[in-house]
């Protein structure tokens, strides 16, 4: 599995590395052979996993490994913990995976990883150890991002969707509906505006980071406007795309969102919406429990959520980026089959009401979603998931990194008005087809 550190840790990765040949010099049909059966001798996994956001109190993968435990005995989980940024954790975890690591045994990653991890040998192919109709209980867009040349390198664990968060007393105090589309909630946040009632209409993320990149795949989604076509190649282009950027530089240049975006990160956007400075705020689930918290939002009890407007017309409404967090199981865990029962138990409905109950994310199983249980978490975002309209980002390359760079960038210079909208759909592009041959932005 010979790898160069350097061009692994920039994510300009070759394809094609894959495991063809296996990993640690063992064939891939061992190494499946190995993954397909749970081990009954006494086995310790190691977990590496990031801090999950509980709504309750307790740590909650403590209580899936306690769970996990009780359904294996010989069986023991200990947990590596993760760093709490997607870029940090993909750089710790393909440092440590590049050397062969034996551990961890489990990680996990990001949604948008499949590609690049499968392609170079850091995640083991699992598909032909689910059952044929494993994924029909998981959302489609969920699927897509898990798989990589018709592998699957990605077991489900939750996911990141995002909603529009709105200001219920504001909008009753000027008798507003909330708005169906982009175009009424300019009218809406520019009215309250003007009233006083708010400095800022709309607040999400536009800083030079991958949240960029997640809001400008929701945006063109809007427009019906892909990134890349079906074969990988890229197909940014045209009016609907020029729209979606003419839409986010509207927003800055009306005021309806202060310049500053072009700074925000989600935790910015959401400080800034539970401190009562706007009247509404694109963010993900978890801003929820957030923004209903009494003892660190002053706006609780005055806020509600709906999936995002759409442009006017006849186009989509309620687009969510598929984010999230999966299992990935390294191919040189010298526990192979204990480690695909632990990734596939965290995917399973157990794991996943376990999730439900107690922490700040949306399961991955569809099927929990409609248990009575989750009206009475009292969280809108889990009763309202059903309604989304989820859609990938284009990582569907192990080039991804740079694609998003390329659209983070002039996104970026669009919203500052470093650029015209026309133009940064050209520019990007171009940087996206060098991004997709492997060359340096």
């Amino acid at each position: 599995m010979a790898l160069s550190r350097r061009t692994l840790l920039a994510g300009g990765l070759a394809a094609g590395a894959g495991l063809t040949s296996g990993c640690a010099g063992k064939p891939l049909d061992t190494l499946l052979t190995q993954a397909a059966h749970a081990p009954r001798t006494p086995a310790t996994l190691v977990w590496w996993v990031s801090e999950i956001p509980s709504r309750n109190g307790p740590v909650v993968a403590d209580l899936i490994i306690r769970a996990f435990e009780r359904r294996h005995p010989h069986l023991r989980v200990r947990k590596s913990n993760a760093l709490s940024t997607t870029d940090g954790n993909r750089a710790a975890v393909t440092t440590q995976l590049a050397g062969a690591s034996p551990t961890p045994d489990v990680y996990l990653g990001d949604t948008t990883w499949p590609a690049q991890f499968g392609a170079n040998s850091l995640a083991l192919p699992v598909q032909t150890l689910l059952p044929k109709d494993f994924w029909k209980d998981y959302p489609a867009a969920l699927r897509r991002v898990s798989e990589y040349r018709g592998s699957v390198y990605a077991l489900p664990f939750f996911t990141d969707n995002s909603f529009l968060f709105y200001r219920k007393d504001l909008l009753a105090k000027h008798g507003l509906p909330v708005p169906r589309s982009w175009e009424e909630l300019l009218r809406t946040a520019r009215r309250i505006q003007r009233a006083g009632d708010a400095p800022y209409g709309f607040l999400w993320q536009g800083s030079v980071s991958e949240s960029l990149t997640c809001n400008v795949t929701e945006f063109l989604a809007d427009a019906q406007a892909p990134v890349l076509d079906d074969a990988g190649r890229v197909a940014l282009n045209g009016p609907g795309a020029e729209r979606a950027f003419a839409l986010m530089r509207e927003f800055t240049e009306t005021g309806v969102t202060p310049r500053t975006v072009t700074t925000y990160a989600e935790a910015d956007s959401q400080d800034a919406f539970t401190g009562g400075r706007g009247v509404f705020l694109r963010n993900w689930s978890y801003a929820w429990g957030n923004a209903a918290d009494r003892s660190v939002s002053k706006v609780a009890g005055r806020v509600g959520v709906v999936p995002r407007p759409g442009f006017d017309g006849d186009g989509p409404r309620g687009v969510s980026c598929a984010g999230g967090w999966s299992n990935f199981v390294n191919p040189n865990s010298q526990h192979l089959g204990a480690a695909v029962a632990f990734a596939r138990f965290c995917a399973g409905e157990e794991a996943q009401m376990i999730l439900l109950k107690h922490a700040g994310v949306i399961p991955a199983l569809e099927g929990v979603l409609t248990r009575p249980e989750a009206r009475r978490v009292g969280d809108p975002t889990l009763t309202r998931a059903k309604e989304l309209r989820l859609v990938a980002r284009p990582v569907q390359t192990p080039y991804y990194p740079q694609v998003s760079k390329a659209l983070y960038t002039q996104a970026n210079a669009v919203i500052g008005g470093r650029a015209t909208p026309a133009r940064a759909v050209r520019a990007a592009r171009a940087d996206i087809r060098t991004a997709l041959e492997g060359r340096a932005l």
